[in-house]
């Protein structure tokens, strides 16, 4: 049987099996490792600290940066002023930005901010002129220009100074610096202060140009990095500018101190020697000068010839090329500055930099410019002919000292006379107006240093162009100024038409355009107007025996005679007043144009728009003409007369008859009247005078003019011969009868609506001439008594006819302006001797009247 199965022998059999001990890890014992779910956060450990912090929130009734803001500028971010200024220096860049930006900002919205805070705010940006960051240095730039710069100006000149320092300091700094960027940064800020403050530059040109010198010829600057010098020589040039300025003032003072006495000279060398800094160390800025000249050729020679060798100009290259010729030029004529300097009293001494240094240098240099103008002179473009016309005018400034074996004269006349041949093709009218004007003005000085076999050519092309300029152009006034230079002595002292420089043939050339110039000017180009007419008055002056057919068009001026007689205005009426006095005074100087001018030019003078000034000038520069001899009596013995007769008079509310809607030009009329009169007293024997005019007199005072004119007419008579017996007739009778009529009856008209003292003294004045020729003549006396007794009693009705009133049929009327003139003429003392002559015709007038008076009387009884 087998072994039974459970029971106790079970049991012990499984008690004896026992499980063996698992043996010992070496090294200590693990812990417990438990198997966690992934993405199941972990149960803290037991023995982690908790550090969880529990507080009560404190509540403040008001936050302390908020109690100090109040009331404070800040710009759109919260910031003030002060928290702004020290972001500027954070390493951050984008934080410097942003603080920039604040400051305009605050500026714009609260301007007293820059006020009261100018200094220090300087103070504090002036660091960021060296700033790494290219924007940080922009933005100072606009915030320099836009708004400190201007404002600082405002200032008084010591604090001022003391601020510019500082930049100064900081911008000599970054033109050393060794980025190259702001290098070229510092540059821009100098021209900024030297745009802003000429003044404080003096104190450092000599380290400045120093600066100029090293960065122009820094060889870090590679040919396709050159545009960046645009900055650089446009600063150059502001700079060159300034030196040469300062120099043109420097003499005007030296001129006015080189007469002063020692003690007033000694006085005012020790004031030059207080105020160090004002002007230029000229010996050591020539020295420096002398370099920047090689270096910027050099720059000009690598610029043309890559310019030459690319199908297109872009602008940034044009710009520097033009730059670096504009700079060549300044510094040229500073050395011709320098050359030409005279020398004073008490001077140290003769300045070594003369015309021997001006061609061992200056012009030893400026042969490879010479060589320059030939590439751009075989280019077609517009911009080469540009570049060419810089290089003349470097070299026109300098024609008194180039020396024909280094620069042909021929071959130099030559390229300039093709200059003036290919503006004509020029479309760019700005360009050639800004760049052909200083070629123009040096001309004049050309012409006469070049040898007479050279300039023929440049005459001709000078002259062709000066015939085809527009008046509109502003190139005019430089061809204006070249001619009048080449025609008068008054700048150069030289008489071109003496010194036999080839000009005299082309002076009729010149003079001839003149008037053309002067009549399209004055619609077109007013200003232009009065050069033409300075400069016609200079040669009338210089020339006085002048042939004045190539100035026949000058007549047009005042106006065209038509082969009927009227006469169509010119503009000279509406010219300005100083146009008008210049146009004036050339009239004594063309005197063989003056039997042609004299008609338009009395219409001119009888026109209402015509100034009284300018009309009693022309009547003094006639007179003055005649008494010169170079007008005929008979011309201005008519001129005269048609003014007096034809004068139109606006008496205003003087008189009925008047335009009461025209200004009263009665005292321009007496003031006229005194001229004339004047002025035929003053030309001899007055019965000799009246004879040589007696025809046209009559023949004026026949066609009745007004009561004025009828008046000044009679006085002519009177001033020159008052008893004279041409008035013996019967028409001349008529005339003053009627004249005297004419007067009275206007005078009973207003005096029947009551007493009018200013109606009686203008009567008075009316009969004056009448009553001064009856005092010297009693026979016209008692003619004219004898014609106003036919008036009144009806007999001869002629009268009426002489006068452009309509006389009334009425007795009374009639009878009233016969009384009228009897009481004036009886209340004359002096006519009391010549009226005895007259009784008789008096008493038969009164006799008809008390005859008339008693038949009405009569009348009103029977009925």
């Amino acid at each position: 049987m087998g072994r039974p199965k459970g029971g106790a022998a079970a049991s012990s059999s499984a008690s004896s099996k026992k499980p063996k001990p698992k043996p010992k890890q070496r090294g200590g014992v693990d812990f417990k490792k438990y198997k966690h779910k992934v993405g199941r956060k972990l149960p803290p450990p037991k023995n982690a600290t908790s550090t969880e912090i529990k507080s009560k929130t404190i509540v403040l009734p008001e936050q302390s940066m908020a109690s100090e803001r109040a009331g404070m500028a800040v710009n759109k971010r919260g910031l003030t002023l002060r928290e702004l200024l020290q972001q500027t220096a954070h390493y951050n860049a984008n934080v410097r930005r942003a603080a920039l930006n604040g400051i305009k900002d605050i500026v714009v919205k609260h301007p007293t901010e820059l006020k009261l805070h100018k200094v220090a705010i300087i103070e504090k940006l002036q660091e960021r002129i060296c700033d790494t960051d290219k924007v940080v240095r922009e933005s100072l730039y606009s915030i320099l220009q836009s708004m400190i710069f201007p404002s600082l100006k405002e200032d008084n000149a010591i604090s001022t100074r003391s601020t510019l320092f500082l930049l100064m300091a900081n911008i000599l700094n970054g033109m050393t610096h060794l980025s190259i960027d702001i290098q070229l940064m510092a540059f821009r800020f100098l021209e900024l202060v030297v745009l802003n403050f000429p003044s404080s530059f003096s104190s450092y040109a000599e380290q400045a140009f120093n600066n100029f010198i090293a960065v122009l010829s820094n060889d870090r600057i590679n040919l396709h990095d050159r545009n960046k010098l645009n900055s650089v020589l446009s600063g150059l040039g502001h700079c060159l500018s300034l030196v040469a300025k300062t120099m043109e003032n420097d003499d005007i003072s030296n001129r006015q101190v080189h007469d002063l006495s020692a003690r007033e000279l000694w006085k005012c060398t020790s004031d030059e020697d207080n105020s160090v800094g004002r002007a230029f160390a000229m010996p050591n800025l020539l020295v420096k000068l002398q370099s920047l000249v090689q270096i910027l050729i050099n720059s000009v020679e690598v610029s043309a010839s890559e310019l030459c060798a690319k199908s297109a100009i872009d602008a940034s290259s044009s710009e520097a090329l033009l730059s670096a010729l504009h700079c060549l030029d300044i510094i040229c004529r500073i050395f011709i500055h320098e050359v030409k300097k005279p020398q004073l009293r008490f001077s140290i001494s003769k300045t070594q930099f003369g015309p021997d240094w001006l061609r061992s240098s200056l012009l030893i240099h400026l042969k490879n410019l010479w060589g320059v103008k030939r590439l751009f002179h075989e280019k077609e473009d517009g911009k080469f002919f540009i570049f060419n016309l810089k290089i003349a005018e470097i070299f026109l400034c300098l024609s008194a000292w180039i020396d024909s074996t280094m620069f042909p004269a021929e071959e130099f006349c030559h390229f300039v006379s093709s200059l003036f041949a290919k503006a004509k093709t020029l479309r760019n009218k700005d360009l050639m107006e800004m760049y052909l004007s200083p070629i123009i003005t040096c001309i004049p000085d050309l012409i006469f240093n070049a040898p007479d076999d050279s300039k023929e050519h440049l005459l001709e092309a000078f002259t062709d162009a000066f015939r085809g300029c527009k008046v509109d152009c502003k190139l005019i006034f430089p061809y204006l100024d070249a001619v009048g230079e080449m025609l008068l002595p008054e700048k150069t002292g030289t008489w071109f038409a003496e010194d036999g420089s080839g000009v005299l043939g082309y002076h009729d050339v010149w003079i001839h355009e003149l008037p053309r110039i002067l009549l399209q000017s004055i619609d077109k180009a007013p200003s232009v107007t009065k050069v033409v007419l300075e400069l016609l008055l200079r040669i009338g002056q210089y020339f006085p025996t002048l042939d004045c057919e190539n100035l026949r068009p000058f007549i047009k001026l005042f106006g065209v005679e038509s082969s009927s007689g009227a006469v169509e205005l010119g503009p000279f009426v509406n010219l300005a007043r100083d146009c008008q006095e210049l146009a004036t005074s050339c009239l004594y100087y063309f005197p063989s144009l003056l039997p042609d001018i004299i008609g338009p030019l009395a219409s001119c003078c009888l026109s209402d728009a015509l100034e009284p000034l300018v009309l009693f000038r022309v009547v003094e520069v006639l007179q003055s003409t005649y008494k010169a001899g170079s007008l005929q009596i008979t011309e201005l013995l008519s001129f005269l007369l048609l003014l007096m007769a034809r004068f139109r008079v606006h008496p205003g509310g003087l008189v009925t008859s008047g335009n009461p809607s025209k200004v009263s030009n009665w005292d321009t009329f007496k003031s006229l009247n005194r001229l004339i009169l004047t002025s035929l007293s003053e030309m001899g024997d007055g019965s000799l005078v009246l004879e040589l005019m007696w025809n046209n007199l009559s023949n004026a005072i026949a066609k009745k003019p007004s009561m004025h004119n009828m008046n000044g007419l009679f006085r002519i008579i009177v001033t020159l011969d008052a008893g004279t017996n041409k008035l013996m007739n019967e028409d001349a009778v008529k005339l003053i009868a009627g004249y005297l009529v004419d007067a009275s009856l206007d005078l009973s008209k207003t005096i029947e609506g009551g007493f009018q003292p200013d109606k009686t003294r203008l009567f008075q004045y009316f009969i004056k001439p009448c009553t001064i020729m009856f005092d010297k003549n009693d026979k016209v006396l008692c003619s004219t008594l004898e014609m106003l007794k036919s008036f009144i009693t009806g007999d001869d009705h002629l009268l009426s006819s002489l006068s452009n009133f309509n006389y009334p049929g009425e007795l009374s009327c009639r009878v009233c302006a016969v009384t009228t003139i009897l009481i004036f003429l009886c209340n004359d003392r002096k006519l009391h001797r010549n009226l005895s002559f007259g009784k008789s015709v008096i008493k038969g007038i009164l006799d008809y009247i008390r005859h008339q008076l008693g038949d009405l009387k009569m009348g009103g009884t029977d009925s």
